[in-house]
Parts: C-alpha cells; structure tokens; sequence
C-alpha cells in the first residue's frame, strides 16, 4: 500500500508512569498511588479549550489478511469456545469484552487468572503476534529500523497492516522490498529458525514472548507487547495468563492446521 494515512495524537502527559497506578514507598511500605494524566495549558483564547498535539503522515505499509477457513481450523484445534461455523467477524464482534485500556487481565505472570480460550482473545493473540513476526521479518528484509515499523490490528476483519512510522521523505524501502524480495521476505516470516525463541527454550519452556523473539519496542507496539505468544505460530505452551493446566497450544504453521 501507498500514502496510507496515519494521525497520531496526544492531549496530556505524565512524567511518573505509564498505567494508572504506581507504586510509593512511604515508611518501608508500597502502597497504590494513582496517576494523573496532566492535560495541556489552555490555549490563550476565550473558553476551555486545550490543544491537541497531532502528526500527520502518509507512508508505506503492508496489509495481510488471513484466510478465515484456516483460522477457525486453528481455533478448533485450540479447543476454543463456541468457534462459529462461519462468519468470524461477526461472532468477533458479538463476544468481545473490552480487554481494557492497559489490558491488565493479561498481566498474570502466574497462571492464576484462569483466563479462558475465547474467540476474541485468540483471534487478537493470532493476529497480532504475527504482526510481530512480519514486523521482524520487514525491519531484516528492507533496512527499515524495527522501531520504524507500527502496526493497526483489525481482528473482525481477520486483518492486518505494518507501515514505515517516519517522518522524513519515503525513501521507497518498502516497495523495494518487497519488488525485489517478497518470496525471501515471506519465507524468512515462517522459517522455523525464526519461529523459535532467541533466548533459547524461554519462551517455548514458559510461553509468552520476550524481547529476544516477537517483542518490539512499546512506542511501535499498539498492546505494549501483551497478548503475544510465540506458541501462537509454532506451538508449545500456552500464554502465561492461561491457567497451568491448560493444553499446549497448535500452531499457526504447524501441518495440522494446514488441511
């Protein structure tokens, strides 16, 4: 894709934390602080208007859409919850429940949540960890530096997109890219040494992802880096907010989703 347009917007900050509620040692204790989104000045004219700061761009991007027939295959053999026969999108958007602006349900390090397998969760955990990969396989096969490189899911359309975040002059990385190597680009997307964990059986041994395999920098990431599983594409063990006992996961690639 060509002139995709991007508009990234920010109208507060805060200089003490990323999520709503820090920790404060007073007195040997921590304890729960809140934070608070400072807005910017108002604007020096009549009324209560406070300015938003915005860019605007138009850059190169991919866009991927999976096929639906091999998802809910996935989903199946995931032993996923009510997995319609047909028409994904549709029971996308009739099951979600809002994962929450910070997407806390997902932090459990322990597997103590017993988060269940639903559609929404997976369908968003497949996309978007493989997003990652393409991420990774696009900042390898063009030169475009991995935190140059964002991302849009858009999970009722089983969908997609990877894009160039500067804001300097398309300099053409992208479609040279892909005129000259998309086969290798593909290829290295799905290569089994590129499946597996950097970090060598971390991932795959505890699941999740880490740094050394899908993770990206969290200004590039639109989840900060949850809801990602390498055993999404490869299979192995299940997310960390699953309970212990869940089933190992199949995956994406593996021949048993292929047919």
């Amino acid at each position: 894709m060509r002139n995709l347009p991007i508009c990234e917007f920010s109208f507060g900050y805060t200089r003490v934390s990323a999520t709503p509620v820090y920790k404060r040692e007073n007195q040997g204790t921590a304890v729960d602080m809140p934070v608070r989104l400072k807005a910017f000045d108002q604007l020096p004219v009549q009324g209560t208007k406070r300015p938003i700061y915005l860019t605007q761009q138009q850059n190169e991007a991919l866009y991927f859409k999976l096929d639906e027939a091999r998802v809910l295959r996935w989903l199946r053999a995931n032993q996923i919850t009510d997995v319609p026969n047909e028409g994904l999108g549709r029971a996308y958007l009739e099951r979600y429940d809002d994962f929450g602006p910070f997407l806390e349900v997902f932090k459990d390090r322990e597997g103590t949540g017993g988060y269940p397998r639903t559609v929404p969760a997976y369908v968003y955990l497949l996309l978007h960890t493989l997003s990652h990969q393409m991420m990774h396989s696009l900042a390898d096969s063009s030169g475009v530096d991995r935190d140059g490189i964002g991302e849009h899911i858009f999970p009722a359309d089983l969908a997609f997109v990877i894009y160039r975040k500067g804001m300097t002059p398309d300099l053409g990385n992208i479609s040279a890219m892909w005129r000259n190597h998309a086969d290798e680009f593909l290829r290295r997307a799905i290569d089994p040494r590129t499946l597996r964990c950097g970090s060598g059986s971390l991932c795959d041994a505890r699941g999740g992802a880490c740094p050394a395999c899908v993770m990206v920098s969290e200004v590039s990431c639109i989840a900060s880096n949850l809801l990602l599983s390498r055993a999404v594409l490869k299979g192995g063990k299940g997310p960390e907010w699953e309970p212990k006992s869940a089933p190992d996961l199949v995956g994406f690639f593996e021949a048993a989703v292929s047919k």
